[in-house]
C-alpha cells in the first residue's frame, strides 16, 4: 500500500512537471518574434496613441521618423462583421499574420496597422502631396484600396468586412481622419466602403431630423395622439440605411421608450413586457425584415396605428375630379381649372378635396401623371423626353425629380429594369 501510494504522487510529480515544461516552451515560443516584428507592436503603439491616448508632438514626430510616414494620410477603419450569434470572444484572428497580409496588400504605401480593438482594425495610409494633393480626386482611388482590400479579407478569412474611409488630411491632424472614418461606420453594409464624402447619400434629409421626431413620438404616444404611428415611421424611415447592428440598438431603444410612454400615466404597475425576447427575434431578423418587425412591435406596445385616408367615393367633388384629371392630365391644368369645372370657389375646392380625400389636388395630379409615365416608358420606341412631354411636363428634368419623388427611380433607370 505504502509502495502504491508513493508510485502514485511520483506520477503525478512527473505529470505536472511535464504540462509545466511545455506550457513555459509554449510561452516562450510566443514571446520569440523576428526584429522585424518589432514594426508591427510599434505601429499598434503609435495608432493606439494617436486614436486613444493623445500622443504629443514630439511622440508624432519620433513615431514618423522609427515608421517612414509621409505628410498626408486617410483613415480605413475595417470592421469584420461577426455572425448574428456570436460575440468577441468567439473572434480569434492571428494578428500578426493579419499585420503581414495588411501590409503586403498595401505594400505601394507607407502604412501604418492600429491593433484589433473588439472587431474593429484601423490603418493609416500616408504619401506624400504628390499622390494626395487635395486638389487631385483621390477619393475613388481611395475606396477602390478600400474594396480592393475588403474583397481580399474576406476571401482569405471568411469574414464580412465592412470599411470606413476619411478624407485627406495633414499627418499631424490625422485623429480627424479616425473620426471621419468611425463616421462612416453605421451605415455600412458587409463588404462595402464608404467615404466620408459619400455620407450624405447615406444620410435620409426628412423634415424631421430624428431627435425631433423622438421627442413628438414620445408626446403622442403619452397623450394617445394618433400621430404616433407617423413619428414612429419617420425615426424608422431614418434609421433604413444603417446597418442592422446599428438597426437593433435603434429599435429596441425606440420601442422601450414608446413603452413606457405609454404606461407613464397609467395605474397599472403590473404591465410588463419582456425585452430579452426581442432581443432574440432581432438576432433572427435582418435588412428590411427588422424595419416591419419594429412596426408590429409598436403597434402592439402602443396600440397606435396607420390613420388611414378613407376617400369618399360619393362626394361631387371627388367625381369631377377624377373626371378632369383624366380627361386633361396631359394638358398643363391648375387647381383654378378644376374648380371652375366643378363649379366651385378654388379655395373651398383646395379645402373640400383634402377633407374627401385626405391629399391636396396637386398629389394627384401629379401621381396620375406618373402613373401614366409608367405605362408609357414599358414602350421601347418612345424616349424619355416624349414621355415627359405625353403625360403634361414641359420639363424633363422637373419631370424626374417628380418621377424619382413618387417612385424611387428615375424615368431612365425605370425604362431600363422594365423594358
Amino acid at each position: 500500500m505504502i509502495v502504491s501510494h508513493i508510485d502514485k504522487m511520483t506520477k503525478s510529480i512527473q505529470n505536472k512537471e511535464f504540462w509545466d515544461s511545455l506550457h513555459r516552451e509554449i510561452l516562450k515560443s510566443n514571446l520569440d518574434f523576428e526584429s522585424e516584428d518589432l514594426y508591427s507592436y510599434v505601429e499598434k503603439s503609435f495608432m493606439f496613441s494617436m486614436f486613444f491616448r493623445n500622443t504629443s508632438h514630439k511622440e508624432l514626430c519620433v513615431f514618423r521618423d522609427i515608421l517612414k510616414l509621409q505628410d498626408l494620410g486617410f483613415l480605413i477603419l475595417l470592421e469584420f462583421q461577426l455572425e448574428d450569434n456570436a460575440n468577441n470572444f468567439d473572434f480569434e484572428i492571428d494578428e500578426l499574420a493579419l499585420y503581414y497580409f495588411i501590409k503586403d496588400k498595401l505594400k505601394l504605401y507607407s502604412t501604418a496597422v492600429g491593433p484589433m480593438v473588439d472587431s474593429r482594425l484601423s490603418i493609416l495610409i500616408t504619401d506624400g502631396p504628390d499622390n494626395f494633393t487635395p486638389s487631385r480626386d483621390t477619393k475613388y482611388k481611395n475606396i477602390s484600396t478600400a474594396d480592393k482590400l475588403i474583397n481580399a479579407l474576406q476571401e482569405e478569412y471568411g469574414y464580412k468586412v465592412t470599411a470606413g474611409v476619411s478624407n485627406i488630411h495633414s499627418i499631424h491632424s490625422i485623429y480627424t481622419s479616425f473620426l471621419e472614418a468611425l463616421s462612416c461606420m453605421i451605415h455600412c453594409t458587409p463588404g462595402k466602403a464608404i467615404h466620408i464624402l459619400d455620407l450624405d447619400e447615406h444620410i435620409p434629409n426628412h423634415q424631421f431630423e430624428y431627435v425631433e421626431a423622438e421627442k413628438l413620438l414620445i408626446e403622442a404616444v403619452r397623450l394617445r395622439k394618433p400621430d404616433a404611428y407617423n413619428y414612429f415611421g419617420l425615426m424608422m424611415h431614418q434609421i433604413r440605411n444603417y446597418n442592422d447592428t446599428v438597426k437593433r440598438s435603434k429599435i429596441i431603444e425606440a420601442l422601450i421608450m414608446s413603452a413606457h410612454a405609454a404606461r407613464v400615466d397609467t395605474t397599472n404597475d403590473v404591465y410588463y413586457i419582456d425585452y430579452t425576447s426581442y432581443i432574440d427575434s432581432l438576432m433572427k431578423l435582418k435588412g428590411n425584415e427588422l424595419i416591419e418587425w419594429a412596426f408590429q412591435k409598436f403597434v402592439d406596445i402602443t396600440g397606435n396605428v396607420k390613420q388611414t385616408n378613407a376617400i369618399d367615393y360619393s362626394s361631387r367633388i371627388v367625381q369631377a375630379t377624377k373626371e378632369y384629371l383624366e380627361a386633361n392630365y396631359a394638358e398643363e391644368i391648375s387647381l383654378e381649372d378644376v374648380a371652375e369645372f366643378a363649379n366651385i370657389s378654388p379655395q373651398y375646392f383646395s379645402k373640400l378635396i383634402k377633407k374627401s380625400t385626405g391629399f391636396n389636388f396637386t398629389d394627384w395630379l401629379s401621381m396620375l401623371r406618373v402613373k401614366k409615365a409608367k405605362e408609357l416608358l414599358t414602350n421601347p420606341n418612345l424616349t424619355v423626353k416624349e414621355v415627359c412631354f405625353m403625360v403634361g411636363y414641359k420639363d424633363p428634368n422637373y419631370f424626374s425629380r417628380i418621377f424619382k419623388k413618387r417612385i424611387g427611380l428615375t424615368p431612365s433607370e425605370y425604362m431600363k429594369m422594365n423594358q
